[in-house]
């Protein structure tokens, strides 16, 4: 193979995500700047941005506008929007100005023209691309306006003018898509069932168009703006569903689209991926188990989502993440990996760690704990360390009223400064600063400024330790109680809120290699 697919990658040490955006669109002049729907306080931009700053900090987003496009320029000053004004008819260049100023390595690319970014697969793009030694990657199979792409910058530089044709200056990486076998390029199947991935022609949830707009508009319309902008892809398929017509208005406008070659990339096998549900099982298994999957294309592997157990033979491997279920059929054909299992299956198939508990301690690698990338690499972080804004931080999940109130009760007396909790009911009082949830980029943002972590046994207290922030546990149930005794095992203290605390590093080690080597352990399944 050619190019510069067997060329080592440097490591990407800044990403930015390059939102380009004009007034002086064509086909529907200045509809960046316009209220959607009409008469609210919001545009496709305030959209966009609240969307983007879920997975990253303000400074590293910036829109890229025309030279002499005062009005946008205006706009996103009083936004206190990040903006850098370049060439209007050569968007490559644009970027590649813009790179230069900013000294990224990697460019998220997106449209001013999406109000509706699936910010799940945006993270997962990122965080999986950083770490990885592809020139572009994106997720495949989601609605027209809710992706983006990531590429190196690197890839974007490597056109000279010689080999530039107008629409290269327009279409800002399609130079790299057109030659596969010169860039790896590496395309993720998004996290949809194929049942879900069938519907994706029942959207288009962009605005290039006054049909477009009014789409739009008439979605917005029927949620207030604070839940939809939790919606993603997900979320939007359960609403089509129930209200096939909303979407419908706009289905005939045409896209342009370009007839590009299939990135070149070796398939090793099929897997299947059954995850636990959120609502039942907390957010913990998706979160962990949908980075996994993303990083398994780029070891060659074609992962497919799952909703129920596939047929035995249907995929080559089948990993579960799902606590304790029975599995219904025996497998002989498809391997099977349990992640986490304590059922009696466990006697039948492989199985992975990825915490410390009763039956494995202290025989656990603590370098299987899966850390995600973006608490690893500085390259989507601000870019300056933050102050330590809090004396205690902690994590409260779902507990209910009373359970809170007994928090607060014991940060109030072990601290006496600023405190922040995360999840349970809101506090009696303001002596406690308190959010029910936060995005991805927030909670890391408020967990690296606070001097001490309290939580229950879970990831949580594992990624507080990884950044060497002193911690302490307290329990939710009986089994978390006996999980919170192995900790203090190594000197993560265990409370009981009754009284004060100490809160301490522990004696372990919380390493960053733990998704690296779990997709060892998978690899050796093709040997």
């Amino acid at each position: 193979m050619s190019g510069i697919h067997s060329t080592p990658k440097p490591k990407i040490r800044s990403l930015f995500a390059f939102i380009q955006a004009r007034t002086g669109s064509t086909r529907f002049p200045k509809k960046v700047i316009r209220s959607i729907p009409p008469n609210s306080d919001k545009t496709i931009l305030d959209h966009i941005h609240s969307r983007v700053l879920k997975i990253l900090p303000n400074s590293r987003i910036v829109y890229l506008i025309p030279e002499g496009d005062s009005e946008l320029g205006s706009f996103l000053e009083k936004k206190g929007m990040n903006h850098f004004p370049g060439p209007l008819e050569d968007v490559r260049l644009r970027y590649i100005l813009a790179s230069e100023k900013f000294k990224a390595d990697a460019i998220l690319r997106l449209t001013g023209d999406n109000p509706f970014y699936d910010t799940t697969h945006l993270d997962l793009l990122i965080q999986t691309f950083i770490g990885s030694d592809s020139d572009l990657a994106y997720f495949k199979g989601l609605p027209l306006g809710t992706g983006g792409e990531v590429f190196r910058t690197s890839a974007l530089l490597n056109l000279s003018e010689s080999q530039q044709e107008e629409r290269h200056k327009e279409h800002v990486s399609i130079h790299i898509k057109e030659d596969p076998n010169f860039y790896k390029i590496t395309a993720i199947p998004s996290l949809l069932t194929k049942e879900e991935g069938s519907r994706l022609s029942n959207f288009r949830l962009t605005v290039d168009t006054p049909e477009d707009f009014e789409t739009i508009s008439d979605l917005l319309s029927q949620k207030s703006f604070e839940s939809i902008g939790n919606f993603n892809t997900k979320e939007f398929l359960e609403w089509e569903n129930g209200s096939p017509s909303l979407f419908q208005k706009n289905l005939d406008v045409p896209q342009v689209r370009f007839n590009l070659p299939s990135p070149n990339q070796t398939i090793k096998g099929k897997i299947g991926v059954l995850v636990a549900p959120a609502k039942e099982f907390g957010s913990g298994h998706f979160s962990r188990t949908s980075l996994l999957y993303s990083f398994l294309p780029y070891r060659g592997w074609e992962p497919e989502w799952l909703s129920s157990f596939p047929k035995d033979g249907e995929y080559d491997i089948l990993l579960i993440d799902y606590r304790d279920i029975e599995i219904p059929i025996s497998y002989q054909k498809t391997k099977v990996l349990l992640l986490d299992h304590f059922g009696e299956d466990k006697k039948s198939y492989d199985f992975w760690d990825l915490l410390p508990h009763a039956q494995n301690d202290p025989n656990f690698d603590w370098e299987q704990i899966l850390i995600p990338p973006n608490l690893i690499s500085s390259a989507t972080s601000e870019e300056k360390s933050p102050h330590k804004e809090y004396e205690i931080f902690c994590y409260a999940g779902n507990l209910g009223k009373e359970e809170s109130e007994n928090l607060d009760r014991f940060l109030i007396q072990n601290s006496s400064r600023k405190r922040i909790r995360i999840g349970g009911t809101p506090p009696k009082n303001q002596e406690i600063e308190y959010f029910p949830r936060l995005s991805r980029v927030q909670y890391l943002q408020t967990l690296r400024s606070s001097e001490k972590f309290l939580g229950y046994f879970g990831q949580s207290v594992f990624e507080a330790m990884f950044l060497k922030i002193p911690s302490a546990t307290f329990s939710i149930s009986p089994i978390h109680t006996e999980l919170s005794k192995i900790l203090e095992k190594y000197n993560i203290p265990f409370t009981d809120l009754s009284g004060k605390t100490d809160f301490s590093l522990g004696t372990k080690v919380v390493g960053e290699n733990g998704y690296r080597l779990l997709l060892d352990r998978i690899d050796q399944y093709t040997a």
